[in-house]
């Protein structure tokens, strides 16, 4: 178990570090300290950056720590793991993403009605 953990939070940790290195130029090797990674100052370095997929992966690394990693926030079902190792940051099942974009999709149209009346054709 220790070591399937282990392997998911080295997938997080990898995809954090790759959107670091694109966006932000950050080497991940300035984060290691005797061949571990130090946290707190990985930590620090996301405090001042404000985005989404950061706050999504960095979510998911707490979720491993409290054993929540792998199941839905919403409806507690697990997340498959091929959808995990695509997507480590991933919080939602596949039945409760569908449903929230579908929700959010729904609302942007009410949205444009509440704006522009009911005579705009969506």
């Amino acid at each position: 178990m220790q070591n399937n953990v282990r392997s998911l939070q080295r997938a997080v940790l990898s995809k954090l570090f790759d959107h670091l290195q694109e966006y932000y130029g950050v080497d991940s090797r300035d984060y290691v300290v005797d061949s571990r990674l130090n946290l707190h100052q990985i930590d620090a370095l996301l405090a001042f950056k404000s985005d989404p997929q950061l706050d999504e992966l960095r979510a998911a690394l707490d979720r491993l720590e409290h054993g929540t990693y792998g199941v839905c926030i919403t409806c507690k079902r697990p997340i498959s793991r091929d959808v995990l190792e695509r997507d480590p940051g991933r919080c939602l099942c596949a039945s409760c993403e569908q449903g929230f974009n579908h929700g959010a999709t729904v609302g942007v149209a009410q949205g444009v009605l509440n704006i522009f009346g009911p005579h705009v054709g969506l």
